[in-house]
């Protein structure tokens, strides 16, 4: 996370990049609250029935699409009893280790439509445990809205109810108001918590996902909503044909249509007014209880006997 700021600074302002911006390191860890890193102050996330749904989706499906795949490499393994973990493992090599050195040789093990498989395994992992079907993903990225909502009104936050950290964010110093640029630097399974949290449900159109197979049409795509590098611009604009700012959401180079927030026009452009925005963020705000998703007494069932495309746990 710190190398991603850096770099960014570096791109952005030009070396020596020094004074020209404020950075600000947050501790992730247990015990400290971090937007940035909510599950280390969400117990609830702790808890594999709750906030790692996915896995059970994936192993159906691994067993489904890489059957063949198994019966083929496990012949090349002598004295080793090759599983379907081992082979989905395998596939993970091929992923990490091009980003890592620019090429494996584990990508040659697999042909194209199991590579499809595994696209979708990892649509299925996130969607469950990071995303719209998650029963915390919700309460875990409603603090970065709370945060985006005090920059968009320069207004610090009124009352600490999620992972916002009050130490940092009631300062001056460690949270200014009224920048014209603010980065944050954070995983992959937090963005997806904030897309979520931001009530973009475009992406959640089609509804849960199945494990026997792969929709025809499908509205939530993680290969591009949470790719390696993953990035989500807030964009203020100023039009003259247009009597208020507006604002924009660009996930990957991709306009986000905002209709799915209230009050918000269907716009070319994706563009919403701020005001109009900020209303319906205090509103998300409003009806998402920090204390109940990542505290409450709780429990859901596995697999596909219970399902969310909220990102929020069963009412209370």
């Amino acid at each position: 996370m710190l190398a991603s700021a850096l770099n960014f600074a570096i791109g952005f302002f030009g070396y020596p990049f020094e004074g020209q911006y404020q950075q600000s390191i947050t501790i992730e860890a247990k015990g400290y609250n971090n937007t940035l890193a909510p599950y280390k102050t969400c117990p609830n996330a702790d808890i594999k029935s709750k906030a790692d749904r996915g896995s059970w989706y994936v192993r159906k499906w691994a067993g489904i699409y890489l059957k063949d795949a198994q019966a083929r490499l496990a012949p090349q393994l002598k004295g080793y009893d090759l599983s379907i973990e081992d082979v989905y493992t395998l596939q993970q090599m091929c992923a990490y280790e091009t980003v890592a050195i620019g090429y494996s040789k584990f990508c040659e093990l697999f042909t194209q439509k199991e590579w499809e498989g595994f696209d979708y395994s990892l649509d299925l992992y996130f969607w469950y445990d990071s995303a719209f079907g998650s029963p915390v993903a919700r309460v875990q990225g409603i603090g970065y809205v709370q945060e985006m909502i005090a920059r968009l009104t320069h207004t610090p936050i009124a009352v600490h109810n999620s992972s916002t950290n009050a130490t940092l964010d009631d300062s001056s110093a460690t949270f200014p108001l009224g920048q014209s640029l603010y980065v944050d630097a954070t995983h992959e399974v937090v963005v997806l918590n904030i897309l979520t949290a931001l009530n973009l449900t475009n992406f959640a159109a089609s509804g849960p996902l199945p494990a026997d197979h792969i929709p025809s049409k499908s509205s939530f795509k993680v290969s591009n909503l949470a790719p390696f590098g993953t990035n989500v611009h807030f964009q203020l604009l100023e039009c003259s044909s247009i009597d208020e700012p507006q604002i924009r959401i660009i996930v990957n180079d991709g306009v986000v249509p905002l209709t799915s927030i209230n009050g918000c026009p269907k716009q070319k452009d994706g563009l919403c007014p701020v005001s109009t925005f900020v209303e319906a963020m205090r509103e998300m705000i409003q009806n998402t209880d920090w204390v109940w998703g990542c505290h409450g007494d709780w429990e859901v069932p596995e697999g596909d006997a219970w399902h969310t495309t909220t990102g929020y746990p069963p009412l209370q």
